[in-house]
């Protein structure tokens, strides 16, 4: 796994084109570009660290009784706020990670998103999920999306909008896993009910900006990789109105300090 961060910021839809999302809810947009490094903190045994200085030729502790406790904080200045994520590793090679945003006032705009975007080699392309599908939903759009176990690869769950956009999500899962062609690969599992999506693309080649660029679906190429988002939650996708209404009030996530959890689990 590499470029693990938090994220705040999704795509923007035609609908949201029509309340102005890409301004009106632009300090997220620039928190989830402008994240900040603090501090890492690290706790194995009674071992403590921290590293305020990245440069590093070799490893601070030790890690002892085969867990590990790794802190990182990150500043976002541009919400004045901070967002922490802390690894808690144990000798099965499983990571529980948890998400901490935190300092946020009530007078931000909604959230369009809060979870957790990183990368993992193309090889991995079996998809397997416990939560709504088939298709895509979303937390005001997955009536037709009924609970239950479901399988695909990661280029299938991409939706081909005309205008490229924010797509492939997929609500209230338990668990989703990723693998090889031999079974290898990781798990993730939570608690609480999460959202995810995953493509062979970033998420910000979906993103028509602020100008709304006049692409379409074969200007977006497939990379080799497979991105994948695991998110606490993502903001309803509206349509009631779109041409002046964001989604409604009980699908927005509301700018107040928000947390949550989830376990990788290697398989093999």
């Amino acid at each position: 796994m590499k470029r693990y961060r938090s994220q705040f910021w999704r795509a923007t839809i035609d609908n949201d084109f029509g309340y102005n999302m890409p301004k009106m809810l632009k300090p997220w947009n620039d928190a989830t570009k402008n994240q900040n490094l603090l501090r890492i903190g690290v706790q194995s045994g009674k071992n403590n660290s921290t590293i305020d200085e990245l440069k590093m030729t070799q490893s601070p502790f030790k890690v002892q009784n085969g867990n590990a406790r790794v802190t990182t904080t990150y500043d976002l200045p541009d919400v004045n706020g901070k967002v922490g994520i802390t690894y808690d590793v144990n000798d099965k090679g499983e990571i529980k990670v948890t998400t901490e945003l935190s300092g946020i006032k009530e007078d931000l705009p909604v959230i369009p998103r809060f979870g957790n975007n990183f990368i993992i080699r193309n090889e991995y392309q079996r998809v397997n999920w416990y939560g709504r599908g088939p298709h895509e939903n979303y937390q005001d759009r997955k009536t037709s999306a009924m609970v239950g176990k479901y399988d695909s690869k990661v280029e299938d769950l991409y939706f081909p909008y005309i205008r490229p956009q924010e797509n492939g999500n997929r609500a209230d899962v338990r668990w989703v896993t990723f693998t090889n062609e031999t079974g290898t690969g990781i798990g993730i599992y939570a608690p609480q009910l999460f959202e995810f999506s995953a493509h062979h693309q970033y998420n910000s080649d979906f993103d028509p900006g602020e100008t709304k660029q006049q692409r379409h679906t074969v200007d977006i190429k497939k990379r080799e990789l497979v991105n994948i988002n695991i998110d606490y939650k993502q903001m309803g996708v509206g349509g009631d109105n779109s041409w002046g209404f964001m989604a409604l009030d009980k699908y927005q996530i509301k700018p107040k300090d928000l947390s949550y959890s989830y376990v990788i689990k290697p398989l093999k």
